[in-house]
């Protein structure tokens, strides 16, 4: 049996509230009532220790910002406005309106 550190995401540490069993994967909370947790302070307790996690690679390139610009929402708008103005002419033109 082998255990490693799980990584906090959330946090971009070691977590600090749970171990992952290699055997099957299993992330175990540190909680006492816990059997599986027990099972691990028994193993640290033989003077086992975990194997270190390994933080996630960081990508290389960070997403780049895309908010658009006044232009390009003001353009986004006016080709809604003329898909519109042309699906009503269509629907004049079918008797639909």
């Amino acid at each position: 049996m082998s255990y490693t550190q799980a990584w906090d995401h959330m946090q971009g540490q070691v977590h600090d509230g749970m171990i992952q069993r290699d055997e099957d994967g299993a992330f175990i909370p540190f909680d006492p009532d816990n059997v599986d947790y027990q099972d691990y302070l028994a193993w640290l307790d033989e003077g086992n220790q975990p194997n270190p996690c390994v933080p996630p690679a960081q990508p290389e390139n960070p997403i780049e910002d895309v908010t658009p610009t006044i232009d390009e929402l003001a353009a986004q708008v006016y080709d809604q406005d003329q898909r519109i103005a042309a699906l009503e002419t269509i629907a004049k033109t079918a008797g639909y309106a």
